[in-house]
């Protein structure tokens, strides 16, 4: 007998293994735009506030154009981060709306329930009433039965 032999993996061929190395530098390099893009916008952003602080700190005269724009920027950016923090609930409540709908096409009407019991009480009643009737009958029979009986007990006694 000889033994067994060790599982051999396999490699991936180098057409794999170049895709996946273009994929990986693909994925680095959209990680670098985005950094670039986002570091850009924050330092325009770092700009644009210390341009503000710069005007406000200009002690002749009233600046209410600068105040209005600092206004501006401030409610722009309350706008954007409170978008960010509803988009996740809008989300949620469109899930629940549509569990809501899903579950009532799913159930059954209140008036389908009623719509049953009528009938199993309807069912129920002539069921009853039929039972009453062979009880009647069977009574009748039995009463017959035993009339019979007796005239045959009254008769074979003579």
């Amino acid at each position: 007998m000889t033994a067994p032999q060790p599982a051999r993996r396999a490699l991936p061929d180098d057409a794999s293994f170049a895709a996946l190395e273009q994929r990986v530098y693909g994925l680095e390099r959209v990680v670098q735009d985005l950094n670039q893009l986002f570091s850009g916008r924050i330092g325009e952003v770092s700009a644009q506030l210390s341009g503000l602080g710069a005007k406000l700190d200009e002690r002749s005269r009233t600046p209410w154009a600068t105040i209005v724009s600092a206004m501006g920027v401030v409610l722009a950016l309350a706008v954007a981060g409170g978008q960010l923090a509803k988009s996740p609930i809008d989300d949620a409540l469109a899930r629940l709306e549509r569990d809501v709908l899903r579950l009532d096409l799913g159930t059954t009407p209140l008036s389908t329930f009623a719509e049953f019991k009528a009938a199993y009480a309807d069912d129920r009643r002539a069921a009853r009433d039929d039972l009453i009737a062979r009880r009647e009958a069977e009574g009748r029979a039995l009463d017959r039965l035993s009339d019979r009986i007796d005239r045959l007990e009254r008769g074979g006694e003579r």
